[in-house]
């Protein structure tokens, strides 16, 4: 197996892990995060695969990702949706944001290979796809459109501030 794809394995398990053990527990154990927000970086396991994989694979590998954080958060197919319409959207994303010379056959959407703006509005663009979803999902209703943009709001500012953390402490390179 190459060292990359390895690698990319051992950190989706540790994204996971990390999701599901401390970031659950952290949104359950405050009383304002678990009303207004929660704290998800599980999406980043999807947005950090290589850009060349095909869609399909991307969508199944969400659906999946999706359904474990499913089982742990006691939720029926909530985050498996969000993961999958962000997986989906990920190649929309990536042609939109496709730079001159296009993308060469083994990059990934990191900051080492793309920059940290590019990067910055990647993210954005796709936890704003997955908050919003998310919360529509999980409650259902418009009548709480008000409660729906606040959540939204919370959560994509919140999640996409720790995954940029996370990309400037650990620079991962694939």
């Amino acid at each position: 197996m190459k060292p990359d794809i390895v690698r990319q394995i051992i950190r989706g398990i540790l994204i996971l892990l990390v999701q599901v053990l401390i970031l659950k527990r952290i949104s359950s154990g405050s009383a304002w995060l678990w009303l207004h927000a929660d704290i998800f970086i599980y999406p980043v396991i999807i947005l950090m695969l290589p850009i060349r994989l095909l869609r399909h694979y991307v969508i199944l590998l969400g659906f999946a990702i999706g359904l474990i954080i499913d089982l742990f958060y006691d939720t029926v197919g909530v985050h498996a949706f969000a993961l999958t319409a962000v997986a989906y959207a990920r190649g929309l994303i990536l042609n939109y944001l496709e730079p001159r010379g296009g993308y060469t056959l083994v990059m990934t959407p990191t900051r080492h290979a793309m920059g940290l703006n590019w990067l910055l509005i990647y993210t954005a663009i796709a936890y704003g796809i997955h908050s919003f979803l998310y919360y529509t999902i999980e409650i259902f209703t418009f009548v709480y459109i008000g409660q729906i943009l606040l959540k939204t709001l919370i959560t994509f500012l919140l999640s996409t501030m720790v995954v940029m953390g996370y990309h400037l402490l650990f620079n991962p390179r694939a």
